[in-house]
C-alpha cells in the first residue's frame, strides 16, 4: 500500500513537471499582475514561467492598479498611487515590456504619476549609461483618453460634454513617447487637442519617430476640422488610420506618395459627423498617385443617428460597420454603388443588431443590401448583422453564386417570410414558386444557401457572428 501511494505521488509529480510552458504562459499574459506572484508559487514549473519574460510582454496601466487607499481630510478614503510598488514594478519588469497599453481612467493624478515614474526612470539610466535603455525593447504603444464631466459635478460651470487632454497630462505622455526607442506602432485616440497643441505635438512625433513607425492611428486628435500634412511624412508607414475631419486635398496627395503603404483607414465616430468631404478632384489625384496600391477603407463606429460619411470617387477597398449602432440605408447604398462600384471588395458589419427597425420590407435593410450587392459586381465578402427575410436571404445567395463573393449572415436576424412580388424576382431571373416553397422553412433556407455559396457556414448564430466579424 506504501509503495502504491508513493507510485501515485509520482505520478502527480511527473503530471505538474510536464505542463506545456507555452500554455502556462498564456495563462500568466492574462492573469493581473497582482495574481502573479502567488500564481508562482504552485511548483517549479510556474515560477520559472514566472520569471520568463513572456507574461509581462503585455502591461496595461487601468483604474485601481498599484494604488492604495489613503484618507484626506476633504475627500475621506480615496485610492492613490502606491509609488513603492509602482517603483518596485518598472524596476524589475519595464525591461520586457514589448505592448504598452493605458485605458481610459477617472483619476488623472494616478496616470500623472505613473508618467511621470516611468520617465524618470528612464532618464536615470539613459544618463549615466549609455547603452542601458530600460524602455527600448516596446514595440506597441497604445494611449486612449476619455474624460467627460457631468454639469453636476461642476456645479453649472461646464456643460455635459467630454474634455480632452492637454497641459502637463499631454507634457508627461510626450516625455514618456521620447524614451519609447523602439516603437514600431502607436494609436493615440481621442487626445481632443487645441490647434496649436495639436501642431505642436504631431511635430515632435514626426521628429522622434518618421522613419521607424509601420502603424499609425490617430483618432480625433482635434475636435473641429484640422488638417495635418505630417500623417503623410511617416515614410515607412504601412497602416494608417486617421478621422475624417484631419483629411483635406492636400493632405490626400502627400499620403498617396507614401511607397510603403498598403491600408488607409478612415474612421468615423460621434466626434466627427461634422468633418468635411474631401471633393472628388482630390480623390482623383490620389488615385492617380497611389496607382491602387492603396487600399481605403471606410469604418463606421458611434450612435445611430450618425450615417456614413461618403467620400465621392475615392478608391475605396471596403467598408466597415465597426462594433457600432450605424445601419445600412437606402440612400447610402445608393451612394456607396454610384462611387464604388467598380472598386468595392468587403461590406462588413460587425457586432450584434442594437437597434431594430420597423417590420416592412421598405424600413428593413433588405432593399438596401439587394441593392448594393446587385449593383457592386466586384465584391469578395458580404457580412450583414441586421433583419432580413428569407426571401431576401436566398437572392443575396444567388448574386453571391454569380459574382462569386461570400455572404455570412445572423440565424436570429432570419425572418419567416418572402416580402418579394413576383415580378420584381422574375426581373433577375429567378422563380417564384421555387423561392415561395423554400422559404417556408429556416432549416430548408439555410441548406439552399450553403448549397449556393458552397460555403459550410454562411448562416452564423451569434456568438459565432461576434468571433467570425471582429
Amino acid at each position: 500500500m506504501v509503495e502504491a501511494e508513493m507510485e501515485e505521488e509520482n505520478e502527480d509529480e511527473v503530471k505538474w513537471q510536464i505542463l506545456p510552458t507555452d500554455l502556462l504562459q498564456q495563462i500568466f499574459a492574462h492573469l493581473p499582475v497582482k495574481n502573479l506572484g502567488r500564481c508562482s508559487q504552485v511548483c517549479s514549473n510556474w515560477f520559472y514561467t514566472y520569471h520568463t519574460d513572456y507574461p509581462w510582454r503585455t502591461f496595461t496601466f487601468k483604474d485601481g492598479i498599484f494604488v492604495r487607499r489613503k484618507f484626506t481630510q476633504h475627500s475621506g478614503w480615496q485610492y492613490h498611487i502606491d509609488h513603492w510598488r509602482l517603483r518596485f514594478l518598472i524596476t524589475n519588469a519595464a525591461r520586457r515590456w514589448r505592448i504598452l497599453i493605458i485605458r481610459p481612467v477617472t483619476n488623472l493624478f494616478n496616470l500623472y504619476e505613473f508618467f511621470r515614474v516611468l520617465t524618470n526612470f528612464s532618464e536615470y539610466y539613459e544618463r549615466h549609461t549609455e547603452e542601458d535603455r530600460p524602455l527600448a525593447m516596446v514595440r506597441d504603444f497604445h494611449f486612449q483618453w476619455k474624460l467627460h464631466v457631468d454639469e453636476d459635478e461642476t456645479s453649472g460651470i461646464l456643460q455635459d460634454k467630454d474634455i480632452g487632454t492637454g497641459g502637463e497630462m499631454l507634457h508627461t505622455l510626450t516625455s514618456v513617447m521620447k524614451h519609447l526607442h523602439g516603437l514600431k506602432s502607436i494609436s493615440l485616440i481621442d487626445l481632443q487637442l487645441t490647434h496649436w497643441e495639436a501642431d505642436r505635438f504631431i511635430v515632435e512625433l514626426l521628429d522622434k519617430f518618421s522613419n521607424q513607425l509601420t502603424y499609425l492611428s490617430l483618432l480625433n486628435v482635434t475636435l473641429h476640422p484640422k488638417p495635418f500634412l505630417q500623417v503623410g511624412l511617416f515614410l515607412n508607414l504601412r497602416k494608417l488610420l486617421v478621422s475624417p475631419q484631419m483629411l483635406d486635398a492636400d493632405t490626400l496627395s502627400v499620403i498617396s506618395c507614401l511607397q510603403n503603404l498598403d491600408t488607409f483607414s478612415i474612421i468615423q465616430d460621434e466626434k466627427s459627423s461634422a468633418a468635411p468631404v474631401c471633393n472628388r478632384q482630390a480623390w482623383k489625384t490620389f488615385t492617380a498617385q497611389s496607382q491602387g496600391r492603396i487600399r481605403v477603407w471606410l469604418i463606421l463606429r458611434g450612435k445611430p443617428k450618425i450615417h456614413l460619411i461618403i467620400q465621392p470617387n475615392a478608391p475605396v477597398y471596403g467598408i466597415k460597420m465597426e462594433m457600432s449602432s450605424g445601419q445600412l440605408t437606402l440612400e447610402t447604398a445608393e451612394q456607396i454603388a454610384n462611387f464604388y462600384s467598380n472598386t468595392l471588395c468587403q461590406f462588413v458589419q460587425c457586432g450584434l443588431e442594437r437597434y431594430k427597425r420597423g417590420g416592412k420590407m421598405n424600413e428593413r435593410v433588405d432593399l438596401a443590401l439587394f441593392e448594393l450587392c446587385r449593383r457592386c459586381l466586384n465584391l469578395e465578402v458580404v457580412s450583414c448583422r441586421e433583419r432580413i427575410s428569407h426571401g431576401t436571404a436566398v437572392m443575396l445567395a444567388i448574386f453571391a453564386q454569380r459574382n462569386g463573393f461570400k455572404l455570412f449572415l445572423r440565424q436570429n436576424g432570419l425572418l419567416k417570410r418572402v416580402c418579394w412580388c413576383r415580378t420584381d424576382v422574375t426581373e433577375h431571373e429567378v422563380d417564384f414558386d421555387w423561392l415561395k416553397q423554400v422559404c417556408k422553412s429556416q432549416e430548408e433556407v439555410i441548406s439552399t444557401i450553403q448549397i449556393l455559396t458552397k460555403q459550410t457556414w454562411p448562416v452564423l448564430d451569434d456568438k459565432a457572428f461576434n468571433s467570425f466579424c471582429k
